[in-house]
């Protein structure tokens, strides 16, 4: 399997990712560990157990302090399913009462489907659908031990049950899929004036550091950088259908916009849903 790569936002704020843009690579998906003085906390455990148990070796050569959080920024199966892994470890799960909806909905389907895919059956043949043991509705705040996490939801964006981690103290936000750096993002669940709202809540914010759902890390820039993609992808889709262009049209349309994105494979749904806005 394919090694994690490491990013250090700060002494006590590490980024893993497998990068790429397939399933056996959960898509690109960021998992970030928090590192407290008491406890660990995860942010988005990736794809599938066995990503977890990688994620779980490199927190082991960070830090003694045990794995004591996880907390789910949405419940698509690249951030989500992972969880379970650090579950089945004692670690209590966190998430908005939306995202264990989405969980309990679709996770167990989907890791059917999967087990049915000769492709990538090895990858879910240990995964199981397991929902937050504690969720919210507005928000909560976790003591790491030196280091406090603020979770909150910043409504409808990417999906019903997104989750923002703030971690004040560092100046560092890990925004989910509100941010994408170098991917395209993934509209089926989303609300798009929603999205924009909370872009507008990560700037807010004022942090020195974002960490993406998918990408590299960076400053603001990202985040603004995330706004103009929203905008412009407004403004193919308006034109699109002044000239009564169907959706494939569309799509072309993005990808000659921002050629080198990754997770083109969601561009046909970002055609329907911003055709539909």
């Amino acid at each position: 399997m394919k090694a994690l790569n490491e990013t250090s936002v700060r002494p006590d704020v590490v980024v893993w990712t497998l990068g790429g843009g397939e399933i056996a690579t959960s898509y690109g998906a960021n998992c970030t560990a928090v590192l407290g003085r008491d406890a660990t906390l995860l942010v988005d455990p990736l794809i599938a157990p066995a990503h977890a148990r990688l994620v779980e070796e490199a927190v082991a050569r960070r830090t003694t302090v045990p794995v004591r959080w996880v907390a789910l920024t949405h419940h698509h199966t690249d951030h989500a399913l992972g969880s379970s892994w650090f579950a089945r470890r004692g670690a209590t799960v966190v998430a908005h009462e939306a995202c264990g909806d989405g969980m309990r909905s679709f996770h167990p389907g989907l890791i059917a489907e999967r087990r049915r895919d000769p492709a990538i059956a090895g990858l879910f043949a240990d995964a199981e659908s397991a929902a937050p043991a504690l969720t919210f509705t507005d928000g909560v705040t976790i003591d790491l031990g030196g280091v406090e996490a603020r979770i909150f939801h910043p409504g409808h964006g990417h999906t019903p049950g997104d989750s923002v981690v703030h971690l004040p103290g560092q100046s560092v936000v890990v925004t989910g899929d509100l941010v994408s750096n170098g991917y395209h993002v993934n509209f089926e669940d989303a609300s798009i004036e929603g999205f924009s709202r909370g872009l507008e809540r990560l700037l807010a914010l004022d942090a020195d550091a974002y960490v993406p759902g998918h990408g590299a890390p960076g400053g603001r820039e990202i985040v603004e950088a995330e706004r103009e993609y929203l905008a412009a992808l407004r403004k193919l889709a308006g034109e699109g259908m002044e000239r009564g262009e169907p959706g494939d049209a569309l799509v072309a349309r993005i990808r000659e916009t921002f050629p080198g994105l990754l997770l083109e494979m969601v561009l046909p749904d970002t055609a329907r849903r911003f055709y539909e806005a």
